[in-house]
C-alpha cells in the first residue's frame, strides 16, 4: 500500500527556499506538491503563513506533483456536485424569472354539469329569439351577441354564439359527458321598433336577476312579437305628416312648404306600411319613396303654371328634400358602421350593402320623375333655390320636433320620443356651434355633432331608459344630407351650368357622401368612448359585454 504523505513529517535535506509573494497562486501540480507536502494552504493557492524568513517551500517533486492532479480532480468533482446540488435553486430562479416576465394565462371555467341537457335546451331556445328579436328591432350585432352571452353567464351555461345578418346560431357544448345542444334561428327583415328593444333589454335584466324564468321569457317575448306596434295606425301617420313638415321648416320652408312636404311624408308612410303587409320588395318601397314627393312637387308647379296664384311661394326643391331626408332617417348607417369598427364584418358588410340598395332606390325614385319633368318641360320649376336659414332657435325646434316624431315612427313611447328628441336638438345645437369652427365644412361639423350625441347617449342611455342605439339612431336624423342629394340628382339629370365650382354634381355626390361617412364615423366613435366610459355596473353584464367586444376583435 502506499502511504498516506500527508501524515508523515518531512525528512531528509530541506529544500531551498523561494521569496513569498503576496497572492501568489500555484498550479495544479504545484497545488497538489504543496498540500501533499505541506499541509491546506498549498493546496488553496495561498501563501503560507508569514514566517520570520518570509519564505515558502518548494513545491515537492514528482511523487507529489502526481497526488496533487488526484486531488485537482477529485476537487472538481466535488465542485460539480456542489452545482448540482445548486442547480434546483438556479431553475426554480429561473421559473420565478419567468413567472414574472410571461403573463399568466387564466381560462374563464363554468361549473361543470350546471344544468343537465334536457335543462339546457330552454336556456339555449331563450338565448336565440333574444339574439334574433334584438337584430329585428334594430340592434347592432355586439349588442346581440352581448344579450346572448349575458344570459348564457347569468345561468351557468356556456354559449357559443355565431351572428350574422340573416341567422343567428348559439350552442351549448358538451359539459360533463353530455350532449350538446344547438340551436339556429333565422332573423327576419328588419323594422326598427326600439319600444321592442327595450321590452327586450328589461326581460333580460330580470332574467340575469333571478326574478324570470327561462320558459316564462320566452313566452313574454313571443307575446311581444305577436302584438306589433305601439301605436295605432293613424298615430303613425300623424307623426310622418310632422316628421315631414318639421325637416321642411328646418330647411327653411314656409307654411305652404310644410303643408306639402308633410302630405308626402303621408303618402310615403302608407306606401311603405303597404309594401310591409304586402311583404315587397324594399328596393321598390324606396323607388316608390323617391318618387312620390317628386312627382307631387311636379303636379303643384303645373297647377302654378296654369294659374293657381296660391301656389307661387311653394318650393318645389323642399317638398322633395324633405321627403329625401325622411327616408334617409331609417337607414341603418349607425348600426352598420359600429358592427364594422366591433369587429363583426359579416354583418357590416351586409348592412352597408342594404345601405346602398336603399339609398340607390330612393336615387333612382327622384332621378326617375326629374327625367320625365325635364321632357314635358318642367325643370325651371324644380330647380334647388337658395333659401335663407331660419333662426338658430327655430332650427333647433324644428330638430327635436323632427327626431320626436321619427321617434313614434320608430316605435318609441311617449317618454323615449321626448327623450330622443332632446337628444336631436342637442345635436343640431352642436352642429350649429362647430360649422364656424371648421370654416363651414358640413361634413366635419356634422361628424362633430354625431360624435357628441354617441357619447352623450351611452353614458345616459341606462338612466333615460331608451336604448342607446335608438337616441343616436333617431339624434343624428336631422343631420341627413337631403338637400345635397337632390342638388346633385338635379344637376346631373337636367345638366344647368353650376354658378359656384363647388356646386357640380360631382361636387355634390362627393359631398353628401362624406356627410354620410362623418355621421356614421363620428357616431361610433362617440358611442366606442361612451360605451368604455359606461361600463354596466353589474358583474354578469360587464363580463359579457367584454366578452363581445372582444370575440368581434377575434374575428379578424
Amino acid at each position: 500500500m502506499r502511504r498516506d504523505v500527508r501524515r508523515q513529517p518531512a525528512r531528509g535535506p530541506q529544500p531551498r527556499l523561494l521569496p513569498a509573494v503576496a497572492g501568489h497562486r500555484l498550479d495544479h501540480g504545484q497545488q497538489g506538491g504543496a498540500r501533499g507536502r505541506h499541509g491546506a494552504h498549498g493546496a488553496r493557492g495561498r501563501p503560507a503563513p508569514d514566517r520570520p524568513c518570509g519564505r515558502l517551500r518548494r513545491p515537492a517533486g514528482r511523487r507529489g506533483r502526481a497526488h496533487g492532479r488526484r486531488r485537482a480532480g477529485q476537487g472538481g468533482v466535488a465542485a460539480l456536485r456542489g452545482f448540482e446540488g445548486r442547480a434546483p435553486r438556479l431553475f426554480e430562479r429561473s421559473d420565478g424569472l419567468e413567472r414574472l416576465i410571461r403573463r399568466r394565462r387564466q381560462r374563464r371555467t363554468y361549473p361543470e354539469a350546471a344544468h343537465p341537457r334536457e335543462a339546457r335546451v330552454p336556456i339555449v331556445a331563450l338565448a336565440t329569439r333574444v339574439g334574433a328579436a334584438a337584430l329585428v328591432a334594430g340592434a347592432s350585432a355586439a349588442e346581440a351577441t352581448q344579450m346572448i352571452l349575458r344570459l348564457g353567464i347569468a345561468l351557468e351555461v356556456p354559449l357559443h354564439v355565431d351572428v350574422t345578418y340573416t341567422s343567428i346560431m348559439v350552442s351549448a357544448p358538451d359539459i360533463g359527458g353530455s350532449a350538446p345542444v344547438t340551436m339556429v334561428r333565422t332573423v327576419p327583415a328588419l323594422a326598427r321598433d326600439y319600444a321592442r328593444l327595450g321590452h327586450l333589454v328589461g326581460i333580460v335584466d330580470r332574467v340575469c336577476a333571478a326574478e324570470l324564468e327561462p320558459a316564462e321569457a320566452s313566452r313574454q317575448l313571443k307575446e311581444r312579437e305577436l302584438s306589433g306596434m305601439e301605436y295605432r295606425r293613424w298615430v303613425r301617420f300623424g307623426a310622418a305628416f310632422a316628421q315631414g313638415a318639421s325637416i321642411c321648416a328646418l330647411l327653411g320652408g314656409v307654411a305652404l312648404d310644410m303643408l306639402v312636404a308633410g302630405l308626402a311624408t303621408v303618402l310615403i308612410a302608407m306606401v311603405t306600411v303597404g309594401q310591409q303587409v304586402r311583404r315587397g320588395s324594399y328596393f321598390f318601397t324606396q323607388v316608390a319613396a323617391g318618387a312620390i314627393p317628386t312627382a307631387l312637387a311636379v303636379m303643384l308647379m303645373y297647377l302654378r303654371r296654369f294659374g293657381v296664384d296660391e301656389l307661387w311661394t311653394l318650393s318645389p326643391a323642399l317638398v322633395v328634400a324633405s321627403g329625401m331626408v325622411s327616408m334617409l332617417a331609417g337607414m341603418g348607417v349607425v348600426a352598420a358602421a359600429q358592427d364594422a369598427l366591433d369587429g363583426y364584418f359579416i354583418t357590416a358588410g351586409a348592412r352597408v350593402v342594404e345601405l346602398l340598395m336603399r339609398t340607390g332606390g330612393l336615387i333612382l325614385g327622384v332621378a326617375g320623375v326629374l327625367w320625365l319633368a325635364v321632357r314635358i318641360g318642367a325643370p325651371a320649376y324644380l330647380a334647388p333655390e337658395a333659401v335663407t336659414p331660419p333662426h338658430p332657435v327655430v332650427q333647433i325646434v324644428a330638430a327635436g320636433a323632427f327626431t320626436v316624431a321619427l321617434g313614434v315612427v320608430s316605435g318609441l313611447g311617449p317618454r323615449g320620443a321626448v327623450i330622443v328628441g332632446a337628444f336631436g336638438a342637442l345635436g343640431w345645437a352642436a352642429y350649429l356651434l362647430a360649422l364656424t369652427p371648421v370654416g363651414g365644412e358640413y361634413p366635419i361639423a356634422a361628424g362633430l355633432a354625431a360624435a357628441v350625441v354617441g357619447l352623450l347617449a351611452h353614458l345616459m342611455a341606462r338612466k333615460l331608459g331608451p336604448p342607446a342605439v335608438a337616441i343616436i339612431t333617431v339624434g343624428i336624423a336631422p343631420l341627413m344630407p337631403g338637400m345635397f342629394l337632390y342638388r346633385a340628382l338635379f344637376r346631373l339629370v337636367v345638366g344647368t351650368p353650376a354658378v359656384h365650382p363647388r356646386d357640380t354634381a360631382e361636387e355634390l355626390f362627393m359631398l353628401a357622401a362624406l356627410t354620410g361617412i362623418g355621421l356614421a364615423l363620428g357616431s361610433s366613435v362617440g358611442a366606442a368612448v361612451g360605451r368604455r366610459l359606461a361600463q354596466p355596473t353589474e358583474r354578469v353584464a360587464r363580463l359579457a359585454t367584454q366578452i363581445a367586444l372582444g370575440r368581434g376583435r377575434l374575428r379578424e
